[in-house]
């Protein structure tokens, strides 16, 4: 009986221990060798992990065998070789002599804009996997993009600098700043004499809203990205972070950015309350759209960020326009944007997009004001000062609505509608149409199974939101920009993009997916 139980426990042990390497080997997240050389004044930080824990790279592999061409894994190494090759050979690199030899698993930027309009430093960091393949190829590298360097040391590392460009290959790290400046922050950062960004409280807090285990990330410092490096937040946030992981259903987007409610104004406070609410516009919206957006509390963000330019003088160009437009607004047009523009958007609003091209967009723009009866005197007013200014205005009748088109001399055509507490606009009336009949009959985007199950895919829907049928949103977009046809093949291959953010207690709580078909 000893034996037995000597040897069931000697199995448990055992089968213990597999568990627990199986975790460490296939789950575990890598580390982020980049955010020790970024200094801590970075507002932006963009980080890719080429080489990402084993259970990333499992699950990444089972959607890239999904698509056309990439299915064979033993050709796959290849033939993701040859598409870099040929995309980086038209910017004059060299990748599998310059730099395949010897990147490692890590490839980050990172940028810290300044006051007053002065270049941003910028950073761009590389791990080194083959430290003497990189001496060799380093110099090749920069030499091929025609760069004059001069050799220097800094914090005892050899460097090579010029005013554009400047370089340090360290053992394990290629840092790369368009700045001697900016490069010597990093080798300090680096050798502990400053403060890095993996220093950084609001950095580490950041990314702990984030899986630690993830292919890609960005963190945002928002009061530095705008140079307000006096204020500790902004609109109520302070530092966002997103990372991207992979699963057997398609790419994943998790992320958050933090709100401070005692350091937000009352509209900035307002607009956050709002991100509870559940979008209702998608049931207006035709079948055929492409992509669509959805923002709660338009007006009361407007209003929070006018007021942050007032205070700040070195927005005072941006708070002038914005003056400048309210009275083009009102002298040209016979609008007054606060008393009849704004109100329409203080509810929830969305733009659907069906396509654009050059002769413009064709889609919609969504309102739901918060007082229907306030909306609708607002657009009579709006009507009746553009046809005192010389508009057309036509009217007819469309799915028992009156759906009213206005077309402004010298400016354009605009056409809207009114019901159920929904306004539609449109540059073509014909999309305001497309509207109100796809609501009418229900066969809307919002009851559209590729609408609903992506988002079941992100964890629901709540908040603001955007959604895109890749292959329709390519093919929308067409007209002014063209991927090129390897590249429109491979989009063509995935499903919908679906992301949504939604207000939860102190954070704004980003999910998103994107799926591959």
């Amino acid at each position: 009986m000893r034996r037995v139980v000597v040897a069931t426990t000697s199995l448990l042990v055992l089968l213990g221990a597999l568990v627990v390497a199986s975790y460490l080997l296939l789950l575990s997240a890598v580390a982020d060798r980049a955010s020790r050389a970024v200094p801590a004044d970075t507002a932006l930080y963009v980080n890719v992990y080429l080489q990402p824990s084993s259970g990333q790279q499992m699950n990444l592999l089972g959607l890239v065998g999904k698509l056309q061409g990439f299915g064979d894994p033993a050709a796959l190494e290849g033939k993701i070789d040859e598409v870099v090759q040929r995309l980086l050979g038209e910017a004059g690199i060299d990748y599998l002599g310059d730099l395949r030899p010897w990147l490692g698993t890590q490839l980050a930027f990172a940028a810290a804009p300044r006051p007053g309009g002065s270049t941003p430093g910028e950073l761009v960091l590389a791990a080194v996997k083959d430290p003497a393949a990189a001496r060799e190829a380093v110099p090749r590298l920069f030499s091929g993009l025609e760069i004059s360097l001069t050799p220097d040391v800094i914090r005892g590392q050899d460097v090579m600098l010029s005013e554009g460009t400047s370089y340090a290959l360290l053992d394990d790290l290629l840092i790369v700043a368009n700045t001697p400046d900016r490069l010597r922050a990093a080798l300090e950062a680096d050798a502990d004499v400053a403060p890095a960004l993996a220093d950084s409280p609001a950095f580490a807090d950041a990314m702990r809203d984030v899986p630690a285990d993830h292919l890609a990330s960005v963190y945002v410092d928002l009061p530095r990205a705008l140079a307000l490096t006096e204020l500790s937040h902004v609109g109520g946030f302070s530092a966002a972070a997103l990372a991207v992981t992979a699963d057997a259903d398609g790419l994943h987007l998790h992320g958050a950015a933090r709100f401070a409610n005692d350091a937000a104004s009352e509209a900035a406070r307002a607009a956050f309350a709002m991100g509870t609410r559940t979008s209702t516009l998608a049931d207006w919206m035709p079948t055929d759209t492409s992509a669509e957006a959805v923002l709660f509390g338009a007006a009361h963000s407007f209003d929070d960020l006018e007021a942050g330019l007032a205070e700040e003088g070195a927005f005072a160009p941006a708070a002038d326009a914005l003056n400048q437009l309210r009275a083009i607004a009102s002298l040209g047009l016979g609008i007054n944007v606060d008393r009849d523009l704004l109100p329409l958007l203080d509810g929830e609003a969305a733009v659907a997009l069906r396509a654009l091209g050059t002769d413009g967009p064709r889609g919609q723009l969504l309102l739901r004001p918060s007082d229907p009866e306030a909306a609708q005197s607002a657009l009579d007013r709006m009507r009746s000062s553009l046809a005192d200014r010389g508009a057309r205005v036509t009217t007819a009748q469309v799915a028992g609505t009156s759906l009213t088109t206005i077309a402004v001399p010298q400016i354009g055509t605009i056409a809207f509608a009114m019901a159920d507490g929904v306004v539609l606009f449109a540059l073509d009336p014909a999309d305001v149409a497309a509207a109100l009949e796809a609501h009418a009959t229900g066969r809307t985007l919002g009851g559209d199974e590729r609408y609903r199950a992506a988002f079941e895919l992100a964890g629901g829907r709540a908040g603001n939101e955007f959604w895109a049928d890749v292959p329709s949103a390519v093919n929308a977009l067409a007209g002014i920009l063209d991927p090129g046809s390897e590249l429109r093949d491979i989009l063509h291959q995935f499903g919908e993009l679906a992301i949504s953010a939604a207000a939860n207690d102190d954070r704004l709580e980003i999910n998103g997916v994107l799926t591959v078909e």
